[in-house]
């Protein structure tokens, strides 16, 4: 099993007063770019370590399962569209259609 590598801990800063982070608020250009890059870096890092737990099925599990869900969407549809037909004509003779 591999060891999934950890991001370094971020540094500890200090507390800052209100009028400290109101002069501080304004940040360059160059550093909103880098936090950027940095943030699109991390989500890269973090959708590669998680698709390396994914356990992805095998063929024949997956051919399976396939025929399995086109198995039951054509059972709903077929038992809709029953319903939808008796309810039709349940309306057709309570209107006095045709």
């Amino acid at each position: 099993m591999r060891l999934l590598r950890k991001a370094p801990p971020e540094p500890a800063r200090p507390a800052r007063t209100a009028r400290a982070a109101r002069a501080t608020r304004t940040t360059s250009p160059t550093q909103v770019g880098k936090n950027f890059v940095d943030g699109i870096r991390q989500f890269f890092y973090d959708t590669r370590t998680e698709l390396r737990k994914v356990v992805w099925p095998t063929r024949e599990q997956a051919v399976n399962l396939t025929g399995l869900v086109i198995a039951v969407s054509v059972a709903v549809a077929a038992f809709i569209g029953v319903v939808d037909f008796v309810v039709q004509k349940i309306f057709l003779l309570l209107l006095g259609g045709a």
